[in-house]
């Protein structure tokens, strides 16, 4: 073990936070329950010179995908639903989607699906949905003009039309949208995991932060975890800022949060907010086969099942293996520095990132709060110094 490797990572964090690359960062590493860095830099507002605290709530993004795709394998291990389910099992309004041939948004040629999409198609990201952020083709100005969006910055435009306030009504706006391709044909990444949430909802007969709650943040002690930041804890949620080439620009402040909104689209896919130690938790459960502390959340097989291999996720700037939830390293991923061998991982629009790995018993964490598009590349740099410094220090 190479502390030398921590200690480096902690000086390249600080320089970026110097130079207006990141507002702070917290680093979390572990192997066999031994913590092996424990790093905190910067800032929760950069103008208000606030330190970062431990304590802090991050806006998690798309890491609230693993967590949502963790309830669905728990509800089909109680035999609430089947992976080989159609999705219009659950959700009506998906019943019959076309899919997308040819022509532009105004004169679109679509056809009859070959195959309904099943819940495991939602898990794989290859239901034919996508993102209205995620591409340019017909299918993506179609979820741009009619509003097939929940109400968040990432990827939203001045012309969009007015995001759907409801999950019920997302769900009724994807299943009128075309699908971008047949279900199972392939990779995209996509609305899915906010389908899965909807599903979790129905199986359950729960709201879906209620759900949550139940499933998986009471047994983990998540307990500054969910959909909503309360006024007695609006201190400790991080100004979300962007990343532009002239500097770091905040976005959006704690006082004036969407977290603030108990009406706000419950979002499986991308709207939960959390801490540090809550999502260590998580991750913890999943290195530890599903069980937590005594407590068996998930069988080792459901966890082995989601860290298969299901599809190639082709997502610049790399294309890797895909799973139930997670993207899984290998050689060529490593050699990139972009996810260790080995390993199941997903990160957040706001360059959030973790992975787990099972056979070496490790797990590291980045919670950040920058959101960053090309040309600036700072989740890829921070992804490639946690890697980096991973490899140093965790034996394999």
């Amino acid at each position: 073990m190479d502390q030398a490797a921590a200690e480096q990572l902690r000086a390249e964090l600080s320089g970026m936070v110097e130079r207006g690359e990141i507002p702070g960062a917290i680093v979390r590493i572990e192997q066999d329950g031994e913590t092996l860095a424990d790093i905190r830099v910067g800032y929760q507002d950069v103008a208000a010179k606030t330190p970062l605290a431990d304590d802090a709530i991050f806006r998690l993004y798309s890491m609230s995908k693993p967590v949502t795709s963790v309830a669905i394998m728990m509800l089909a291990e109680r035999g609430l639903l089947s992976l080989d389910n159609p999705a219009s099992r659950f959700l009506p309004e998906f019943a019959d989607p076309r899919v997308y041939e040819s022509g532009g948004v105004d004169d679109m040629v679509t056809v009859p699906m070959t195959r309904a999409p099943t819940i495991a198609d939602l898990l794989s990201h290859s239901s034919g949905i996508t993102y209205h952020f995620a591409g340019v083709t017909p299918v993506h100005q179609y979820y741009r003009r009619h509003g097939v969006m929940r109400d968040t910055p990432v990827g939203r435009m001045p012309q969009d039309g007015p995001p759907a306030r409801t999950l019920d009504e997302l769900v009724a706006r994807v299943g009128k949208a075309p699908l971008l391709h047949q279900p199972g044909e392939r990779f995209a990444y996509s609305y899915s995991t906010t389908m899965l949430g909807a599903i979790v909802e129905r199986a359950t007969k729960q709201r879906l932060d209620s759900a949550l709650q139940a499933l998986i943040f009471d047994p983990l002690q998540m307990t500054d975890t969910g959909f909503f930041v309360e006024d007695a804890d609006l201190s400790r949620l991080v100004t979300n800022y962007v990343a532009l080439p002239g500097g770091l620009t905040p976005i959006e402040t704690a006082e004036g949060s969407e977290y603030r909104d108990h009406t706000r689209l419950l979002d499986g896919g991308g709207a939960l907010a959390g801490t540090t130690a809550d999502y260590l938790n998580f991750c913890r459960m999943l290195v530890g086969g599903g069980a937590f502390q005594g407590r068996r959340l998930l069988a080792e097989d459901s966890v082995r099942a989601m860290m298969v291999p299901r599809v190639v996720a082709d997502m610049p700037p790399a294309s890797i293996a895909f799973g139930y939830g997670f993207a899984l390293g290998d050689a060529t991923s490593e050699a990139a520095g972009l996810q260790p061998a080995g390993t199941a991982s997903w990160g957040g629009s706001a360059s959030t990132y973790f992975f787990v790995d099972p056979k070496a018993k490790a797990t590291a964490l980045l919670m950040t709060h920058v959101l960053a598009m090309p040309p600036v590349e700072t989740g890829v740099v921070l992804r490639k110094l946690v890697n980096g410094a991973v490899l140093g220090l965790i034996e394999r």
